[in-house]
């Protein structure tokens, strides 16, 4: 029987888009909601104790902790070519989080780097019978962007 369960996590992350034409041009910052959905084949196996289930919860909790609210929590995601606001940072304290990355922080495009952080470890865990199938990610609380 295929199923499918969904995990979810939150994070607060500043980040600025650089070349929007509208107040995203300016550093600000959003509570994101992320909900992880995996698929695949429940365990039917009499003794196992993974028995009637895809995959434990908490697992997905500590994969979702560490590959997604512990990289992004309190930090502020920076474009690799927002040189503007590179700059700015530099001028702040040496301990502020400051996660830099390869593409414009949106919610689409965190979106996409999520799924592709997440989808290796899940898929290579639990039996190798789980996939993730859609990340979505909120980043305001009407607002999402999502992966499938």
């Amino acid at each position: 029987m295929r199923m499918s369960l969904t995990k979810e996590v939150e994070f607060d992350t500043g980040h600025r888009v650089p070349d929007h034409a509208s107040k995203c041009f300016n550093p600000h910052g959003h509570r994101y909601r992320v909900r992880a959905t995996c698929a695949g084949e429940l365990i039917n196996e009499d003794g196992a104790a993974d028995n009637g289930m895809l995959v434990d919860f908490s697992d997905l909790k500590a994969w979702m902790t560490e590959y997604v609210h512990d990289v992004y929590d309190h930090a502020f995601v920076v474009y690799e070519n927002d040189d503007i606001m590179r700059s700015s940072l530099e001028h702040g304290s040496p301990d502020w989080k400051i996660v830099i990355v390869p593409f414009i922080p949106t919610a689409e495009n965190m979106a996409q780097d999520i799924f592709d952080r997440l989808a290796p470890i899940i898929e290579s865990h639990w039996r190798n019978n789980i996939r993730l199938v859609k990340i979505e990610v909120w980043e305001t609380p009407t607002s999402k962007a999502i992966v499938e």
